[in-house]
């Protein structure tokens, strides 16, 4: 701290600073602390993201690379019977041959869309020219493998995901569709055993934008295009992977996507998890930790607060304490009407005076005076006119008295001077002062009490007439009373033999 501060924090209590201090140091450790946690906060629930950004990455390509070989094993059926009606017609191709070769289930249309032959159901009878792969596949015969949504295709059946494809007679033109049948029961037992985080769910689409099929299923799934022309479809189809973090088209939430498309299909693979679902043990965690910083936080700057009152009503107890006992100790030292040192600090100066005396070689006088005609003044105007004399008087003998002499009540109407340093001539001139001083009117209630009063005085000095403070004392008072039989009004100096006025 610079000494220019000094001044000004010398004119406050030290000890109030250094408590506010206190306080302040206190809120900045807790303000310290409450960041630190707020940090540690802050990178918890970025690793929660990030790990479950990758959870939802590694889901979607298992996802992508599993049904990359589920259904391009279909498509391998397919293509062959396709190949086989390509090169012997409807007629000559051997179906039950076929069937047990692929092992999947097969429907054969024609470029009407009938059924010619339903190898797994045994059913000749079907049309399918409405259904969505058929319409696709019309119009875009070169579109290769088309992939239709869920839907039941023979009667009483499961619901399946058609994956179709044109097959050509041998003039070039379109005979009909080979047509595979994947149940969703199939993809929808795969998808349960895969180990989703909470919130999650898996979205197969089709390049077109169309959901179609969703686990877990909800309770109503959009059946036209929302995805195309979304922003997140602009995502999904800009790379062959991603995650990315976006409100949902289909529910409005916001959640992270990761996406992958199925190599040489039509399709991508979506795992959407909410964001909310990913920080609920977060911020569970967080309203925990929170709660217990900001408890500890109050309870640092209550228990700041309670040390800083403690002490500071500590520092006035002591405060107090000290006033009382400088009161008490000035009690104990002072006459309580004059204000005037008592008998007890008379003796402690005369002493010290004694000492410096012996040291120096010096002298020491001791003037004891006595008020003359005081009782009258009680008996006729009462007590506090007496205490009006004593005061009166006592304020005289300070005006008259040096810097260095002490004015003092010994009790009654006696009060003592101690003149330290003093010749025989400084005592005289004293006295003379003192006489004066006392001779002033004190008027009380418009009669002036001092034409009933007066004063006599005796002296003794160190070290002619002793060399204690009961020597000195007693000497004075001898002369004093000697002063009194000679006529009052008058200041004796003390004599071994006779004591004589000393002016």
């Amino acid at each position: 701290m610079d000494a220019c501060c000094w001044p000004a924090l010398n004119g406050m209590s030290l000890t109030r600073y250094f408590f506010h201090r206190l306080v302040l140091l206190s809120l900045l450790v807790s303000l310290g602390m409450g960041g630190l946690l707020a940090r540690n906060l802050w990178t918890m629930r970025q690793e929660l993201l990030a790990n479950a950004e990758r959870a939802s990455r590694n889901l979607s390509h298992t996802l992508a690379v599993g049904l990359q070989w589920v259904l391009t094993d279909i498509d391998r059926d397919v293509l062959q019977m396709r190949s086989a009606l390509q090169r012997d017609g409807v007629q000559g191709m051997d179906a039950q041959a076929m069937l047990a070769a692929s092992g999947s289930a097969l429907l054969l249309l024609d470029a009407q869309g009938q059924g010619v032959r339903d190898i797994a159901f045994g059913q000749e009878q079907l049309d399918l020219a409405q259904r969505d792969f058929f319409q696709a596949l019309q119009r875009q015969p070169d579109l290769g493998l088309a992939i239709g949504a869920p839907q039941v295709l023979v009667h009483d059946g499961p619901q399946v995901l058609p994956l179709a494809r044109v097959w050509q007679q041998a003039d070039g033109s379109p005979g009909g569709v080979v047509v595979a049948l994947l149940p969703l029961q199939q993809l929808q037992e795969w998808f349960s055993g895969m180990q989703m985080e909470p919130g999650s769910a898996i979205n197969l689409i089709r390049m077109d934008g169309q959901v179609l099929l969703r686990f877990p299923a909800p309770s109503a799934l959009p059946r036209s295009h929302p995805l195309a022309g979304s922003e997140n479809w602009r995502r999904y189809t800009a790379r062959q992977s991603g995650v990315f973090t976006r409100p949902s088209v289909l529910d409005g939430i916001e959640r992270i996507h990761s996406f992958e498309h199925v190599t040489a299909m039509p399709l991508l693979v979506n795992v959407v998890q909410a964001r909310d679902a990913v920080l609920a043990p977060w911020r569970s965690s967080a309203w925990s930790l929170g709660s217990m910083a900001l408890l500890l936080f109050l309870g640092n700057l209550g228990l700041a607060l309670l040390f800083v009152r403690e002490l500071e009503w500590r520092q006035r107890t002591q405060k107090a304490l000290q006033v009382e006992k400088d009161r008490m100790q000035e009690m104990a030292l002072h006459d309580p009407l004059t204000g005037l040192p008592n008998r007890t600090l008379l003796q402690d100066r005369i002493e010290q005076a004694i000492a410096t005396a012996q040291r120096d070689a010096g002298a020491v006088g001791l003037l004891y005076l006595d008020l003359d005609g005081f009782k009258e003044v009680n008996d006729r105007w009462g007590h506090a006119a007496g205490d009006h004399v004593l005061v009166h008087i006592a304020r005289q003998l300070q005006q008259v008295a040096r810097m260095s002499d002490t004015v003092c009540r010994l009790g009654g109407d006696e009060f003592v001077l101690l003149l330290p340093g003093c010749t025989l001539v400084d005592v005289r001139e004293v006295s003379i002062r003192v006489l004066q001083a006392c001779a002033t009117a004190c008027w009380w209630h418009g009669e002036n009490l001092q034409a009933v009063y007066g004063v006599s005085g005796g002296v003794s000095i160190y070290p002619e007439h002793g060399t204690s403070f009961a020597e000195l004392l007693r000497h004075a008072d001898t002369a004093l009373y000697q002063a009194k039989e000679a006529g009052r009004g008058q200041v004796y100096y003390f004599q071994a033999v006779q004591s004589y006025p000393s002016y």
